[in-house]
């Protein structure tokens, strides 16, 4: 093991447990040490330590030194390995919506993650279907939110829709990014309430080719598909009860979407069978 590596393993660590005992001074403390010297061959590694420190700061709201760590990560990798960095860091954007409430500083949120998500060059992906999803998603989700008029940007039609495999659905290592974002496509076709488009969304996460062909009406459909996949997949679960716990923050900017929310918190069977009908 070399010195770098036995640092990185020691920095870990204590990030976990001082992560974990919510120890904020001795994280700030820790975050500041001088990264040791390395070699040629471990940059990914340390691009990693930077990715780590960013998250930290991210947490703190401190985005001037996110933003430095990430930029020096993105130095230390390939163009071709930045855009898993760039969907981390326009992510993180995205979640500060948790802790800021007005609508300044939830618009804020969405330009910074867009700004961010928009520097990957998508041609480097080549025939990566599930990361141009990926990447795509979060564009969207923020460009629609900034949006005066609502629809929906037309890039969406450059998208493969095809079904997803179930060698993809099954390996819990495939498609992480893909499913860790999906749903802000779903929750785009809710704020533009369009049916056609939902259904279509639906076709490509979907496991039971029974449920899309039945006679079921479109919301039975949506829980059934969703529900399966959250099961499945963590990564897909995850990011539905971020936006469902955090829709109150950005309902000036998604009312649709926030409405929908609403109705699940309060479990109001009506008031969702006349949303999705209305669609």
């Amino acid at each position: 093991m070399t010195h770098f590596e036995s640092y990185f393993k020691d920095f870990t660590e204590r990030y976990s447990n001082l992560l974990a005992k919510q120890d904020s001074s001795n994280l700030h403390l820790l975050l500041q040490e001088a990264i040791p010297t390395f070699n040629s061959t471990e940059k990914q590694l340390v691009a990693s330590l930077h990715q780590l420190k960013a998250r930290a700061y991210s947490l703190f709201a401190e985005n001037k030194e996110m933003n430095r760590h990430f930029e020096a990560a993105v130095q230390l990798l390939d163009t071709s390995e930045n855009w898993k960095l760039y969907l981390d860091w326009a992510n993180l954007y995205l979640m500060q919506l948790r802790i800021f409430e007005n609508d300044h500083e939830v618009k804020a949120c969405f330009t910074n993650a867009l700004s961010v998500v928009n520097r990957v060059n998508l041609t480097t992906l080549k025939k990566d279907v599930y990361a141009t999803w990926a990447v795509r998603s979060i564009q969207h989700f923020c460009m629609l939110a900034l949006a005066e008029k609502k629809e929906l940007p037309v890039t969406y039609k450059t998208l493969d829709y095809s079904p997803l495999p179930l060698s993809v659905i099954n390996n819990s290592q495939l498609g992480k990014e893909f499913y860790a974002h999906f749903f802000k496509n779903i929750a785009l076709a809710i704020e533009l309430r369009d049916a056609k488009f939902l259904e279509k969304l639906l076709k490509v996460i979907s496991i039971d080719d029974a449920t899309l062909l039945s006679n079921a009406n479109l919301l039975n459909k949506f829980q059934q598909i969703t529900n399966d996949i959250m099961d499945l997949r963590p990564e897909f679960a995850a990011e539905f009860n971020f936006l469902f716990s955090s829709s109150n923050r950005f309902k000036a900017f998604l009312p649709n979407f926030h409405l929908f929310i609403s109705y699940l918190q309060t479990q109001n069977a009506g008031g969702l069978y006349y949303f999705f009908t209305a669609m």
